[in-house]
């Protein structure tokens, strides 16, 4: 699977991105899950951000786009992604929470391997694969995971577009047209600041 960084700024409903629409979260010290550049992360409860590690986690609060700590030389560094050898109190997490924040993601047929979708898919909703990240480049491996069929209930991703990695045929094909990626939002009904659920 050529996994090429989970969930990727395409634009906000029309407009272009806007780093304004990133807030600051804690991530508490020492936790043990890996946060990557382009996963989604929820809200736990004690007001802190993690990971997504299973399809039905909720509520959803964005998507991580790095994090500033303190190393052990007591310099404040950033990066884009948290691992778990960050001990240091009082890491912060930027993460995008503009609940109509688009993003672009590669799609998977759910067992690791790339497929494509074709226009008869827009307007459903899918789960996420969630898939490790790459520790050297930061880069999520989260894709969009088409092993059940999409579905008009809840799930983690509502699919608004199709393109592919290269921006070529941006819907622009016949209906039998195959794209290698989905134009997405977080889906609404799992979002913190939408309509889902409290801690």
């Amino acid at each position: 699977m050529s996994s090429e960084g989970g969930l990727r700024v395409y634009s906000a409903a029309g407009s272009g991105y806007d780093p304004s629409n990133t807030m600051a979260f804690n991530i508490v010290a020492s936790e043990a899950t890996n946060i990557f550049q382009g996963d989604v992360v929820k809200l736990v409860n004690d007001g802190t951000v993690v990971a997504m590690s299973a399809v039905g986690d909720t509520p959803v609060v964005g998507v991580f786009v790095g994090c500033e700590y303190t190393d052990n030389n007591g310099d404040m560094t950033y990066s884009n992604k948290y691992t778990d050898t960050i001990t240091a109190e009082g890491t912060t997490a930027h993460v995008l929470v503009n609940p109509q924040q688009l993003y672009t993601i590669q799609i998977s047929d759910g067992s690791d391997g790339d497929t494509t979708l074709t226009r008869t898919a827009i307007g459903l909703n899918y789960d996420l694969e969630l898939l490790a990240g790459n520790t050297t480049s930061g880069v999520s491996g989260f894709c969009l995971d088409t092993s059940t069929a999409g579905s008009a209930g809840a799930a983690n991703l509502r699919l608004v577009g199709l393109t592919n990695n290269d921006g070529s045929n941006n819907m622009g094909g016949t209906a039998s047209t195959t794209y290698t990626h989905g134009i997405v939002m977080i889906d609404p009904e799992i979002n913190f600041w939408t309509n889902g659920p409290g801690l």
